[in-house]
């Protein structure tokens, strides 16, 4: 980044930037011990533009520094401290560029080619359609839009007259990144998977289409989009017997479904009502790729001192299905200036298939119904939470916008969970602002109880609202804009 910098300066070239540096700290409410997850140290971005002479040619980026400490100690001394949350010793940096393109203009188009982070959907957060890039599911607790993971893209947009036509090409896949048994993350995934689990696909290149017309008083939009999950799923699974046929090992295979989706989006404005409305409709399929010609690659404990080449059964979920997901807002302006936002999100399986497996061997035995492990793979993050929630932000501020409080609340409509944030900002001088942000959820632990007789397994956390108790937090933040 600093190399692309310096070279724009000898060349005589235009760098518009701007960004933040930002630290913060977050305690449970519980026991007030440090949550160690990862934040944004710095954010940069960046436009370079005069290359030619018709001004027509630019790159522009996202750079910046996360932050993740390994352990702290709070009852040390300052300089320990210091030490824990500065040494490389301790924290974890990762550099990287979450956007890097060129942009090609002229009076009606733009094409950018390179590494990006896209939009889709007419609300403000938990749009169906805001998977194009896939989800650091870190950073879902943070105010600003970190959480999504820029990927190399064709992106061509076009105005004609009042009609907006944007084409994307997304030549490689990648998945959402959920935190896998981390006691610092309340969200975590069902199942540990290696890498050799999953199935070798043969994917092709993600298209979207998106159309968009605008009205005297409303703009409405068309979507389409052909891709693959951002989640895994179940594929199938072989069974090995070892060279005497007598004891045996299974290979689970986990796949990325292939899924088409369609949908429709509205802005309405109404006197001093703005309506937004996201629809979409997913078709999803798990495809036909043969595992039976897999070798066993797994590291059960017995494979150490035996050979398991001979391949007894062969099993495949076959777990697809078609589900949509709905996002309503409504936006207010409330008597004393007080800004008023609700949603209204659902997410609803209209049909889902399985394959039932059944199968006996001398030490192993499975039966299970494919359509019980179905889970939507695209579509909004909340769907992974709730399959309906109502979602409440009111905000205010004040001394001339240098104060602003808000409040957050988001309820399961379904299992009665929630969740509840509190906001105090405040400017101490022109750009550098201090926050407080105190963070509460709510399970149901009488509907998803933790059984004593499994002591190793806490059932209860199968409803995340559940773990997001013990994510209960008080989060300090400085934060310097430049």
């Amino acid at each position: 980044m600093v190399t692309i910098i310096f070279i724009s300066i000898l060349s005589g070239l235009n760098i518009d930037n701007s960004g933040y540096s930002n630290i913060y700290a977050i305690n449970k409410v519980s026991n007030q011990s440090l949550i160690k997850l990862p934040f944004r140290l710095l954010s940069f971005d960046f436009a370079i533009s005069e290359i030619n002479k018709k001004d027509n040619f630019s790159i522009k980026g996202k750079w910046g520094v996360e932050h993740k400490i390994k352990s702290f100690n709070s009852k040390g001394s300052l300089p320990d401290m210091l030490y824990d949350l500065t040494s490389t010793q301790n924290v974890t940096y990762k550099s990287e560029f979450r956007e890097l393109y060129i942009s090609i203009m002229n009076t009606s188009s733009e094409l950018r080619i390179g590494k990006q982070i896209h939009a889709w959907g007419s609300v403000d957060a938990n749009s169906p359609f805001d998977f194009l890039n896939p989800v650091d599911y870190y950073y879902l607790f943070t105010d600003t839009d970190e959480t999504k993971i820029g990927r190399f893209s064709f992106s061509l947009e076009t105005y004609l007259n009042d009609l907006k036509l944007h084409l994307l090409v997304m030549p490689s896949h990648i998945s959402n990144n959920i935190p896998s048994s981390d006691p610092n993350f309340p969200i975590t995934l069902p199942a540990t998977v290696e890498y050799y689990q999953f199935l070798e696909q043969d994917k092709n290149p993600e298209v979207g289409i998106h159309i968009q017309k605008s009205y005297s008083n409303m703009d409405l939009s068309i979507y389409y989009f052909s891709g693959y999950d951002r989640n895994f799923n179940l594929y199938g699974a072989n069974v090995f017997l070892d060279d005497f046929d007598i004891n045996s090992v299974t290979d689970t295979v986990f796949s990325y479904r292939k899924t088409e989706m369609i949908g429709l989006s509205n802005v309405l404005f109404i006197n001093d009502f703005t309506i937004r409305a996201d629809f979409a409709y997913f078709k999803t399929s798990s495809e036909d790729e043969s595992i039976e010609a897999r070798l066993y690659s797994g590291r059960d404990p017995i494979s150490e001192f035996l050979n398991f080449e001979n391949l007894a059964a062969t099993s495949y979920f076959d777990i697809s299905g078609e589900y949509y997901q709905y996002c309503l807002q409504l936006e207010y302006g409330l008597p004393l200036e007080i800004n008023f936002t609700a949603q209204l999100f659902g997410y609803e399986k209209v049909k889902t298939t399985g394959n039932i497996i059944d199968i006996e061997l001398t030490n192993f035995e499975i039966y299970l119904d494919g359509k019980d492990f179905f889970y939507p793979g695209l579509g909004s993050s909340l769907a992974t939470l709730a399959e309906s929630a109502l979602i409440i932000n009111l905000d205010k501020t004040f001394y001339d916008d240098m104060m602003e409080i808000s409040l957050v609340s988001l309820i399961d409509l379904t299992d009665q969970g929630s969740l509840f944030q509190f906001k105090i900002g405040y400017d101490i001088i022109d750009d550098v602002n201090i926050s407080l942000l105190f963070y509460k959820g709510i399970g149901n632990k009488d509907k998803y109880p933790d059984y004593s007789e499994t002591e190793d397994i806490d059932e209860s956390l199968l409803y995340p609202f559940n773990g997001m108790e013990d994510f209960s937090h008080i989060r300090a933040q400085l934060k310097y804009y430049f």
